[in-house]
């Protein structure tokens, strides 16, 4: 009898290893380390309540090793010149598709990579709705987020503890999968941080009103002031198009794009002097389609009611657009990268 060929090897090793998947998730009782041994795979029915990553092949690689040279090459190119941080608190990152946001994501996260944390950090997203309508804030009902480079485990006692409050909405698992403003931030977190390093606590953040924004913001202060804690802001821009409905133009400011960036430089400047009534006073003269502006609110709460206000504070980094509009029947979409921090 012929020994077995190398390539027959192999495959018997792939058909043991689809048959433990298998019975892992035929298991009605999980553990965290079967959790994490389950590969990259879009689990469809499963009894594990993950959150698939559904953005991944089309808004970004699937493919890890490439999503990881790419992450890398963004990371190497990005500059932290900030010099005075202390700890970092919050990070401001577009959630476009990587190739039109990916450089700009990176200085943010350029700044948790050059200033990693101490311990195992509990990260807060605050992410928009953009496909369905809702006028609070939503939690997640999953245990895991699923990216190319390895599951993310949900922090459940935290997001208990925030459900028992009474102010939050529990998102539609559908809903909550089509929506792509916090699945575009985990890829750079898993990549930086490494998967066992970190929970998250998902946050989907819906057309909130200002007295909504001010009892988030106070819940959230609190856990804001954490050492174990960073929120991660994931908003866009300027929408600028006929296609967005926004096609505010100031030719004193010379070509469109050019309007455009001193329109969001406005919006930019009043959040970096954490002076809120200013932003909102912007919103309403301006009507910038900012799509994380209550998550942006949120965060200027919380750096309000912090008891190190007086030692925060918040730096833009980075601005592109996707598209230099020179023509209205153009459109773009602006990207911006900041950071909050106690300074050193």
């Amino acid at each position: 009898m012929s020994e077995q060929s190398e390539e027959e090897s192999q495959e018997l090793q792939q058909k043991e290893e689809q048959q433990q998947k298998s019975e892992i998730l035929q298991q009605g009782n999980k553990t965290e380390e079967q959790l994490q041994q389950i590969p990259y795979v879009h689990m469809l029915n499963n009894k594990y309540n993950v959150r698939e990553a559904v953005h991944a092949g089309s808004w970004y690689s699937s493919k890890s090793n490439e999503l990881k040279i790419q992450i890398n090459c963004w990371l190497e190119q990005a500059k932290a010149e900030v010099t005075t941080v202390a700890q970092l608190k919050a990070l401001v990152v577009p959630h476009a598709g990587y190739a039109y946001s990916g450089p700009t994501a990176a200085f943010s996260y350029k700044y948790l990579k050059k200033y990693p944390p101490s311990e195992k950090l509990k990260v807060f997203i605050l992410g928009p709705c953009h496909y369905v309508y809702i006028t609070q804030c939503c939690l997640t009902r999953q245990e895991i987020y699923e990216t190319p480079l390895g599951n993310i485990k949900v922090d459940l006692e935290t997001v208990k503890q925030l459900h028992e409050q009474g102010l939050f909405e529990q998102s539609d698992k559908d809903a909550e999968e089509e929506e792509h403003s916090i699945e575009m931030q985990l890829p750079f977190l898993a990549h930086i941080l490494g998967t066992d390093n970190f929970t998250i606590i998902p946050i989907m953040v819906g057309s909130i009103d200002a007295k909504s924004e001010e009892y988030y913001g106070r819940l959230l202060s609190e856990y804001f002031d954490m050492d174990d804690t960073l929120f991660i802001i994931s908003t866009d821009f300027c929408h600028w198009g006929t296609k967005f409905a926004y096609t505010y133009y100031n030719s004193a400011d010379g070509e469109i794009f050019e309007s455009i960036e001193k329109l969001d430089q406005k919006a930019m400047e009043h959040i970096e002097l954490h002076d809120l009534d200013k932003f909102n006073d912007y919103l309403r003269e301006y009507e910038n389609n900012v799509c994380g502006k209550h998550c942006i609110a949120i965060l200027l709460h919380c750096i309000a009611m912090s008891q190190n206000t007086h030692m925060m504070e918040t730096k833009f980094i980075r601005y592109a657009q996707s598209c230099l509009v020179r023509d209205k029947k153009d459109s773009s979409v602006s990207y911006a990268a900041a950071i909050t921090f106690l300074e050193d």
